[in-house]
């Protein structure tokens, strides 16, 4: 453990130690503890958000990391706000889902970055993520940065279907499942929370969270809350620092009949990035080396194209939403309209690019005399949609319609400096795709115990393609592909006993080809959208102390879409191309379990096992590990909750280069300590209504594991994961 590692814990320790020690002594005059409250449907869509206020967390949260919806005809877990503060603030809130059977959350370098998630060994381009019900994924390449979005101090919970499961969740690549996560509603009583933390590797953070409570009450009753903070660390490896300035803003109003949500996130991220290294050099100069360097130049006095300042991503991306809901007579209506743009990341080259120089012509561009051309990767996004929902009962059918359309219009420009002179792009590709989905989702109870849910959604989505420096050279670069599907859903739940019941469910899904099928290779004109069926059966429980899930599922993928070689009729040269040519199949078991021994003492293990392979080209998935295990202890008493949790994963592959690595099998254990107290002498006198103090220790036994691979596959790169770590949180009430 390095010196300054060191004194990052110690000070990171000290400064709980002190906060928490305050706190025990100040309440020993009386039991206080967190606000207690109880968590339901905000509303009667499928999937609404659990109710949750800004200054509140649920008594069953505290108790319990998940929660399971016994009636419900799918595989469903509401992941609890009390499992969101168990995980370190600075952190990604997809975190949250380590503990999700044969779910593998990774992160490179560090968390507070972003993750990459895989569940039932899909990845995050096939997972469907929303945040208050709006997609996230990029709709030309599907892509998802977790840590643009929210922090997880301001989350509600966590709706996770690890699957397709249901028509009525609107957005794209759901064979992984979806993560539909939600923001916390606005306190009507005012308050301001400072927050402050310091941790390991020079992380700190500070802000505040400012609660309006109840204002215009005569003319449209409010309450708004407004979030500032600022993350920042030097990081464990080397050269690999990072500054987050997030600011969010959501208020809800009644108006007429109803309520209207307005919402802002905006994420403004600068970091290095972690190149990982390979074996000789982590023998040489330490696990925390990046072979991205601080060194402008080689030791040839050549330009140093890792130099780290060459090498970094910056992020400044926002999403905002207006949301009206109301009822009419026993017609629900909600209609929602949202916006999102984001931000570049860079880089460097030591060689000649071929360009469309600004005049419009095609250029060969050299780099300087003993330097590089940098390089800056612009994914200029404007992304706008509206997501329209109803419901109402026809007779004894309760109905769902829906119809989500989104506008995704993004250039994609690799744009090229010499110094600070723009010298052209060696692409620059506007693609804009425009999706319509709607939809009808019905459920029926004939008798008290049964219960059936059926739907359908429609996919239509068009994509237009240009490629300004192909068309530039005279190549083909201007496409247009039109996409459609018809995707059916059935299910079924049925109590056995009070407490006990079991479900069923087929639900189809679609995904469109990216927009990468017009450049990689040839053309494929008659490429169809990726399609599976999904398969659950499952059983869930509540008996009080012990209440859980157990579901056996199968994804059939029957044209999954892979880079083919082939000859094109009239040619005997080989051609590569993008084609349906893929079968996949994943199926596994999940099982979830509750422990909730008295009102001190409650606990959590879930175990998954997982056959997930590409049956027509004989391989693994990538991070589809065979099994996963979680298991935990969470302790309350009084103003304290603490947890424990052990995570082990088995043996899993990573792709790189055509090559399957290894990435060998995991075991972590993490702990958090939290004290909140209220009302506490010293605090009256301060004008605070209460303080919460946490510790989060990471990684407790320093245990060194492989997170993926870059670079070549015959000497790659390995990004290693972070040792032993802390962080320390101080918020303040008043």
């Amino acid at each position: 453990m390095t010196k300054m590692h060191s004194t990052a814990l110690r000070s990171a320790v000290a400064f709980a130690v002190f906060a928490l020690s305050s706190g025990a002594a100040l309440a020993a005059e009386e039991s206080l503890g967190t606000v207690t409250g109880t968590a339901a449907a905000a509303n009667d869509f499928f999937g609404s958000a659990p109710v949750g206020n800004i200054g509140q967390t649920p008594s069953e949260d505290l108790k319990k990391i998940q929660r399971f919806q016994k009636d419900a005809t799918n595989a469903e877990t509401l992941i609890t706000k009390g499992q969101f503060e168990l995980i370190t603030p600075t952190d990604s809130y997809t975190q949250a889902l380590r503990n999700m059977p044969n779910t593998f959350v990774v992160s490179s370098g560090d968390s507070m970055d972003g993750d990459d998630i895989y569940i039932n060994g899909f990845d995050k381009k096939l997972i469907n993520f929303t945040l208050d019900g709006i997609p996230l994924n990029d709709n030309d390449s599907y892509t998802f940065y977790s840590n643009e979005f929210i922090p997880s101090r301001l989350i509600s919970g966590t709706r996770y279907y690890p699957g397709a499961e249901s028509a009525a969740i609107p957005g794209l690549a759901a064979f992984g499942g979806s993560v539909e996560t939600y923001s916390l509603q606005p306190s009507p009583h005012p308050f301001v929370r400072p927050l402050a933390g310091i941790g390991s590797f020079g992380k700190h953070n500070a802000g505040g969270l400012i609660n309006t409570g109840l204002f215009l009450q005569n003319i449209a009753p409010t309450s708004a809350w407004v979030y500032f903070n600022k993350n920042q660390r030097d990081g464990y490896f080397q050269n690999n620092p990072s500054v987050q300035n997030q600011f969010l803003f959501k208020s809800v109003s009644q108006i007429g009949p109803g309520q209207l949500t307005l919402f802002f996130s905006q994420n403004n991220q600068r970091f290095n990035y972690y190149n990982g290294a390979t074996a000789a050099q982590i023998a040489q100069y330490g696990r925390d080396y990046n072979s991205n360097t601080d060194q402008p130049f080689l030791a040839n006095g050549k330009p140093n194209a890792a130099y780290t300042g060459y090498n970094y991503n910056q992020y400044l991306n926002w999403l905002s939403y207006a949301k009206y809901e109301a009822q009419f007579s026993s017609v629900k209506f909600s209609n929602q309209f949202y916006y999102y743009g984001n931000g570049f990341s860079a880089g460097a080259s030591t060689f000649s690019q071929t360009v469309l120089a600004p005049n419009g012509r095609i250029v060969r561009a050299a780099p300087p005399s003993n330097g590089v051309l940098q390089r800056h990767n612009v994914n200029q996004t404007d992304r706008w949609g509206n997501i329209l929902r109803m419901s109402f009962p026809l007779g004894p059918v309760a109905t769902e319609l829906g119809f989500w359309f989104n506008h995704n219009d993004t250039t994609h420009d690799s744009q090229y400096y010499n110094g600070s002179t723009y010298v052209g792009s060696s692409y620059l590709e506007p693609v804009v795709t425009d999706t319509y989905e709607p939809y009808v989702a019905l459920s029926y109870q004939p008798m008290d115990r049964l219960k059936f849910s059926a739907g359908v959604k429609y996919l239509y989505a068009t994509r237009d393609f240009r490629d300004d420096t192909a068309l530039a050279q005279g190549k083909p670069g201007q496409f247009n592909a039109t996409f459609s599907s018809v995707l059916p859903s059935l299910g079924v739940n049925y109590r056995i006993l009070d407490g006990w019941h079991v479900y069923a469910n087929f639900t189809q899904n679609s995904n469109p080809p990216g927009y990468n099928q017009f450049y990689t290779g040839t053309y494929n004109a008659s490429l169809n959208p990726q399609q599976a069926n999904t398969y659950d059966i499952g059983t869930i429980w509540d008996t009080g102390v012990w209440s859980g899930a157990l579901d056996l599922f199968r994804v059939d993928f029957q044209n999954y879409i892979l880079s083919t070689t082939v000859v094109l009729p009239g040619s005997a040269i080989n051609q590569t191309v993008l084609a349906n040519a893929g079968t996949a199949i994943n199926q596994g078991i999940s099982w979830q379990n509750n422990f909730v021994i008295n009102d001190i003492f409650s606990a959590y293990a879930n175990f998954g096992f997982l056959d997930a392979r590409l049956k027509s080209a004989g391989k693994p998935f990538p991070y589809a590990p065979h099994h996963t295990e979680a298991a935990g202890l969470i302790v309350r008493y009084r103003g304290f909750r603490g947890s424990i949790g052990v995570n082990q994963i088995g043996n899993a592959y990573y792709a790189l280069g055509g090559s399957f690595l290894p990435l060998g099998s995991r075991f972590y254990t993490d702990a958090s300590l939290r004290y909140t107290f209220r009302n506490a002498p010293l605090g009256r006198s301060l004008g605070f209504k209460s303080v919460s103090a946490g510790l989060y220790l990471n990684n407790l036994f320093d245990r060194s594991y492989i997170q993926s691979y870059t670079g070549s596959s015959g000497n790659p790169n390995r990004k290693l994961n972070l040792p032993t770590n802390v962080y320390a949180s101080l918020e303040a009430t008043f």
